[in-house]
């Protein structure tokens, strides 16, 4: 979860191991979601008169409050009041909850979050890869109900689509560690259209092409904005016309809005799942 929202489900919560980290930033106490205000103020870093904007609270696996600490990494106001300390805090938490500071390695611990196929008949959703520069890939799953893939179904000629047919997808295409204000703050306006052709056939599958350039702006005259290119192939069975798999990349550039313009490139891999 590198951009999700709060872990308000307690059965979530209790089905990480061994403790969650759940962080906020930016937007200011009035604006915090209820769960996590209720435990930003029983924290020390809440009480905290001269609290910096960035807190990170360390629960345990049934959800409670164990340790927090300023966020920001050492340096600055870190180093001389231990502020921030990252190299300190983290062993603090893992003291307070009776786990090992060097844990056993454990072989190939990371696995991708994927997707059941919810209808026999199309995917589950969609799995998207977003990268910007030097951040590492952000992983995004987006699960979809069968009438979200009709208008993907094949058609024997050309036809156009418009970009905000593609919205839920689209919308996930922007920078992590970002203000708060403007990661919170959703696309409104798509723009563009994308042409879905017939792309050849083999034994078994048919094949189209996905592609056009997408334009996606937060608020006019003034919010951040989206402009790029999308390309995917799509296969279908032979005797039908619903979608089977998608792979799909949007390559373009972030233009993220503070005082000035700031032009990032970004780049998403799409791709169904289950295939």
């Amino acid at each position: 979860m590198a951009r999700g929202g709060p872990l308000s489900d307690p059965a979530i919560v209790k089905s990480l191991q061994p403790f969650v980290v759940t962080t906020w930033n930016g937007d200011g106490e009035a604006n915090m979601p209820a769960e996590i205000k209720e435990l930003f103020l029983k924290s020390e870093v809440g009480k905290d008169p001269k609290r910096l904007n960035v807190s990170l609270l360390m629960l345990d696996q049934d959800g409670h409050l164990v340790h927090s600490f300023h966020g920001l990494p050492s340096g600055r106001r870190a180093a001389g009041e231990g502020r921030s300390d990252y190299s300190k805090e983290i062993p603090k938490a893992l003291t307070k909850l009776n786990l090992p500071l060097n844990p056993p390695r454990v072989e190939n611990p990371l696995v991708l979050p994927d997707l059941k196929r919810v209808d026999g008949d199309v995917p589950g959703g969609l799995r998207m890869f977003i990268q910007s520069p030097s951040k590492m890939p952000v992983v995004e799953l987006l699960p979809m109900k069968a009438e979200e893939w009709v208008d993907l179904e094949f058609s024997d000629k050309p036809k156009d689509l418009e970009a905000k047919t593609l919205k839920r997808c689209l919308e996930q295409i922007y920078p992590p560690a970002i203000r708060s204000v403007d990661a919170n703050q959703p696309f409104r306006k798509f723009i563009g259209k994308l042409r879905l052709e017939p792309a050849g056939v083999d034994k078994d599958k048919r094949y189209a092409l996905l592609w056009g350039e997408v334009q996606m702006e937060k608020a006019a005259g003034g919010g951040s904005s989206f402009e790029g290119n999308l390309e995917a192939v799509l296969t279908y069975d032979i005797s039908s016309s619903k979608v089977k798999s998608v792979r799909a990349v949007i390559e373009g550039d972030y233009l993220y809005r503070q005082r000035d313009l700031q032009r990032m490139p970004m780049r998403a891999a799409i791709e169904s799942r289950p295939n």
